[in-house]
Order: C-alpha cells, then sequence, then structure tokens
C-alpha cells in the first residue's frame, strides 16, 4: 500500500513519520525549500514522549510527485486544502481515500473529490510544533478520532484505523462532525486568545472579560448545534456546556472551572503566525462559523469581530494588544 502525505508540518510530520518508522510506503510532499532540503540530508527528527526518533523519508515537492497512492493524507493548514487536493487527484487511486488530518471542518472539500465512503475525517488531539527545519515535536502521545461523515463503518475505516492505532492511539467514531466541531470551539478560542501577545489568564483576568468570552463561546456551539454537531467533552471544557439556552451563571461557571487549566506562559492558537506574518487558517475556522450562522440565521458579533481583527493583524493595519479586547467589549 502507498500512501502519500501532503504536509510534512507538525501533523505530517509526527503521524506520517511514525507510519514511515514502521515500514510503510510512504511519500512526504512539502513547499518549505529549506526544510525538505534539511530533511533529505539528514533525516526527519521527530520528538515523541516514548522516544524521540529520527527516520529517513522520501520528500518531494509538488511537481516532483509519482505514482498512484492508495492513501492521500492532507496534512497542509485549511487554507491550502483546495491546493492539496487539486495536486493529490491525479496521483489517487481509482478506489483511494482521502483523509483529512487537519483543523477546521475540511471533510466536506474531500467529499466533493471522491464521495462519502473514501473520505476521513481524523480530528486530531496532540498539541504540537515545528521546532525547526526537519524537526517536529509533541509533549503528548496524542489521540485520534477517525470517521466518515455520514458515521457508517466501512472496511476502508477500519483498515485505515487499524493502520493508525498502531502507532498512535486511534478510535473509529460515528460522530466525527461532533468531534471536528468541539474541536474547533477549541481553535476558535486560539483565535480569541490571539489578539494580544499574553496568556488568557492575563486577557480574561477580570469578570467582565470572561463574560464576553463566555458569550463568544455560546455564538460559537449555537451555530455548531445548529448545523447538526453532536458535541463531545473536551478535556479542557465540554462544549455544550456553553449552550445559550442556559442560564448565563452557569455558562460562566463553566467558564471559571474551565479558566482553573490555564497557565501565564501558554499562547493560544495563530499567535506566532501573527507576529511572523503568516497568513492563518482563520478563513476555514473562525469563518466557517460566521459563514454557517449567516446560512442558519444565527446571530455571531463577538466571532464576526474577532475574524475582522484577525484579518487586520495578519494585513498589518491593528497592532496585537489588550486594547483589542477593549473595542471587542465597546462593539
Amino acid at each position: 500500500m502507498r500512501m502519500i502525505v501532503i504536509g510534512t508540518g507538525p501533523i505530517g510530520g509526527i503521524i506520517g513519520g511514525r507510519l514511515a518508522r514502521a515500514g510503510h510506503d510512504m511519500t512526504f510532499v512539502d513547499i518549505d525549500k529549506e526544510h525538505v532540503a534539511a530533511i533529505r540530508e539528514k533525516g526527519l527528527q521527530v520528538d515523541v514522549p516514548d522516544g524521540p526518533f529520527n527516520v529517513k523519508i522520501n520528500v518531494v515537492f509538488p511537481d516532483e510527485v509519482d505514482g498512484k497512492f492508495n492513501i492521500g493524507f492532507i496534512a497542509v493548514r485549511s487554507n491550502y486544502t483546495p491546493d492539496a487536493l487539486n495536486m493529490v487527484m491525479p496521483h489517487l487511486a481509482e478506489d483511494g481515500l482521502l483523509v483529512s488530518l487537519q483543523n477546521g471542518i475540511n471533510p466536506p472539500l474531500l467529499e466533493e473529490k471522491v464521495g462519502t465512503d473514501r473520505t476521513v475525517g481524523v480530528a486530531i488531539r496532540m498539541g504540537c510544533q515545528k521546532l525547526g527545519p526537519a524537526h517536529v515535536q509533541t509533549a503528548t502521545r496524542g489521540h485520534l478520532y477517525v470517521g466518515h461523515l455520514h458515521g457508517r463503518r466501512t472496511p476502508q475505516l477500519e483498515k485505515l484505523n487499524g493502520l493508525l492505532d498502531a502507532v498512535i492511539p486511534s478510535e473509529i467514531t460515528d460522530n466525527i462532525l461532533g468531534v471536528l466541531w468541539s474541536k474547533l470551539t477549541y481553535t476558535c478560542l486560539g483565535y480569541y486568545g490571539s489578539l494580544t501577545d499574553a496568556s488568557l489568564v492575563t486577557s480574561c483576568a477580570d469578570e467582565p472579560s470572561r463574560r464576553m468570552l463566555t458569550e463568544f463561546f455560546a455564538e460559537v456551539v449555537a451555530v455548531g448545534t445548529a448545523a447538526g454537531a453532536r458535541f463531545i467533552p473536551l478535556a479542557e471544557y465540554n462544549p455544550p456546556d456553553f449552550y445559550p439556552s442556559h442560564p448565563f451563571e452557569k455558562r460562566l461557571a463553566a467558564l471559571n472551572e474551565s479558566a482553573k487549566s490555564w497557565k501565564l506562559d501558554d499562547r493560544k492558537g495563530p499567535l506566532r503566525q501573527i507576529q511572523k506574518g503568516i497568513k492563518t487558517e482563520v478563513d476555514f475556522t473562525l469563518a466557517h462559523v460566521v459563514r454557517e450562522g449567516e446560512r442558519l440565521k444565527i446571530p455571531t458579533p463577538l466571532c464576526r469581530s474577532v475574524l475582522e481583527m484577525i484579518h487586520e493583524l495578519e494585513s498589518g493595519k491593528r497592532r496585537l494588544g489588550m486594547q483589542n479586547y477593549v473595542e471587542l467589549s465597546a462593539a
């Protein structure tokens, strides 16, 4: 079985690197010339809790891909999903699977190319990062949820789950949309926390700030629920606790409970990307909530305001700082 990983960053590098170390026929694709050159020279260094390892992998640029593949793992940031699909489709076997290893709700885009039974969504619970060229790292073993959007088991899905579970804990879910939406709430929290270079401990220190964040969560959960998501509990919080039909004080209490896990040195979401001038995934994550809200006629004023601020931060029209939360509160 031949497999191709589009994107050799933290997710593609760690999951794909584990598969390569296990002896599978893997091809990796990336556009970062320095990253590719370093991997070709010294292999991919993968630092994981159960023991760091270095693996020699076949890594190519998009125009160097050759042959057909049984599984295509899409591990690029969500804003590059269309490009990744255009690249991989000519090289996907007739019955090949497309697997999304991404933030956001990307499986519908894959389904447009290959249909429901050949599309698999994967929700990843694993903090990870790229430390430098040819070097990726995670401090956790991680856990994967895999499933088709229709919720049924198929032989292809069971085979894929077995393949992944051999290298990282993985389980089949009949609720991949709900799991992805649950993770999306945390991704959106990352954008909320990226309006200043400070931890949520600082930016949401007082009660008015926490009340505003509680309302932000309520918008995301209301839209996801209307879109058909069956949320699951996360380690950080249980998304349905923020559904707007609950009494506000109960929702605020849920936030305060979650806040006990916040750390002073923690920086949320895409802050480092913004600081480096790298375009974020906001148009396929937080913007997805806003678009779905429009479609379902659910107001999302806070989500929309944060989205506009992130766009302005990306373009250099806005500066990071606590003044952004003051402005958000006024709006």
